[in-house]
């Protein structure tokens, strides 16, 4: 009798059981993300590298020749590369010539959402231009690429973060010594590339921080100052001299009113109502109604502030100003010598300047320059970190020269400083003249008006 009443209990309580977990709601699994931005491959490496398309232009006529994939008629496998030959046929003549394509899938490396791979165009002469060709994995086309140089040898490609798509790239050109080319190991390039916005962009190291409103510039020498001969050049850009600049990271854009404002906003010391009289001259943030930048300007460069704001807003920031050499090697983008960022002649499609608009522009209306700047002619002058001597250039150090002090001195000291301080880059009120990339003018620090704005720099850490 007592196992019937213990097996009835059990069965009762099993019952109740069941029906409390029929009246429940249905829970269904949460489905599992993969990686933001993942993308998986759906084949081999191997196969997707036969599937890729490449278009290319033939280094002969300059015309497109198409889409270019390994497979079919002309390709060559072998264990750490694939070659293909394509005949071309001139469009004005009859003649056909074969052009060479070597994709090394030795060196093939994927990302989470993209493929790394390097890429050597022949047109049939002696030299072969190699590319750092970046695919989709999604549509397995290329959709950036940069170059390499002509008679390279690849060393190494690695994925050094595939949650950033950041590679590193180490190659060796080649040289000629007494007639005869070779390879120097000792003398490989190493290079790390991440791709930002769909653009590959070279980093300063693969595991740095990637910050899309920032550009990193190389570490190098470049030609700072005005060529002898130069009509417009003043005394102070001369004379022109060889510096070397070590790598850093400078804004891609002016800082803008809506920058600006959430700066003020953290630091109340520094509104418009509030600011000490030393620190600006009566006009800081003239063209603001209390904290509040005029309507539709949020994406215009600020204006109205004096050198203490932009050092100010720069150290909040995490940030400085760049140096007169950082600003000028940057807006050169990497087209040294020239006499504008995008080469010798004035163009007024690709800079705001002359009054020709009536006002600033939005941060970015016009072209990047070679870097990924922008506005670095025109818009608005921009602060620099230096104190402005006219004869600087005839005794600048080669080496990071900066007038005025040491980066460490003027940092820490801003607010005590009087000196008059350099601007550069022109403005959308300013002349040809002075939309040069060697042109250097100069106000003091509490100087503000309606042309005078800035953007910050970040040295890159070892």
């Amino acid at each position: 009798m007592k196992i019937f009443c213990l097996v009835t209990c059990l069965l009762m309580l099993a019952l109740s059981l069941q029906v409390v977990y029929a009246q429940q709601p249905s829970v269904t699994e949460p489905k599992k993300e993969s990686a933001e931005g993942f993308v998986k491959l759906e084949m081999p490496l191997e196969e997707a590298l036969t599937r890729i398309t490449f278009m290319y232009p033939s280094l002969k006529s300059g015309d497109l020749i198409g889409a270019i994939v390994f497979e079919g008629e002309g390709v060559t496998r072998e264990k750490d590369y694939i070659k293909l030959k394509k005949p071309i046929k001139l469009r004005w003549t009859e003649e056909v010539y074969n052009s060479y394509y070597t994709l090394l899938s030795k060196y093939a490396v994927e990302g989470d959402r993209y493929i790394f791979v390097p890429l050597g165009v022949n047109g049939g002469g002696s030299g072969t231009f190699w590319n750092l060709n970046v695919v989709d994995k999604k549509t397995l086309k290329t959709i950036d690429e940069v170059g390499l140089g002509d008679r390279s040898r690849i060393e190494e490609i690695a994925l050094a973060d595939a949650h950033s798509d950041t590679v590193s790239i180490t190659y060796i050109r080649r040289e000629i010594k007494k007639g005869k080319p070779f390879h120097d190991p000792k003398k490989a390039v190493a290079k790390h590339y991440r791709m930002i916005e769909g653009i590959l962009r070279e980093v300063g190291n693969p595991l740095s921080p990637s910050d899309p409103d920032t550009i990193f510039i190389p570490v190098g020498n470049f030609d700072m100052g005005s060529r002898s001969n130069a009509d417009d050049a003043e005394d102070d850009e001369k004379p022109r001299h060889t510096v070397y600049v070590d790598a850093f990271h400078i804004d891609r854009y002016e800082v803008t009113n809506a920058h600006y404002k959430k700066f003020v906003d953290a630091n109340p010391q520094w509104q418009k109502d509030r600011i000490p009289e030393k620190y600006h001259d009566g006009d800081y943030l003239k063209h603001w109604n209390g904290n509040n930048y005029p309507p539709d300007k949020g994406k215009h460069p600020v204006v109205y502030v004096s050198w203490y704001a932009a050092m100010a807003y720069a150290e909040w920031n995490g940030k400085r100003l760049p140096t007169e050499a950082e600003w000028e090697k940057a807006a050169r983008g990497d087209r040294y010598g020239r006499d504008y960022a995008w080469g010798d002649s004035l163009d007024s499609n690709k800079a705001n300047y002359g009054e020709n608009i009536g006002d600033t522009t939005p941060v970015g209306t016009y072209d990047m320059n070679g870097y990924g700047l922008y506005d670095m002619t025109g818009n608005v002058w921009e602060w620099c970190l230096d104190e402005y001597d006219a004869d600087f250039y005839a005794i600048s150090p080669s080496r990071n020269p900066l007038a005025g002090g040491t980066i460490n001195g003027i940092l820490s000291n801003w607010r005590d400083v009087r000196s008059v301080r350099v601007l550069r880059g022109g403005s959308w009120i300013s002349n040809a003249k002075f939309l040069r990339v060697s042109d250097r003018t100069r106000f003091t620090p509490r100087v503000t008006n309606k042309s005078r704005g800035f953007r910050c720099v970040k040295p890159v850490t070892p």
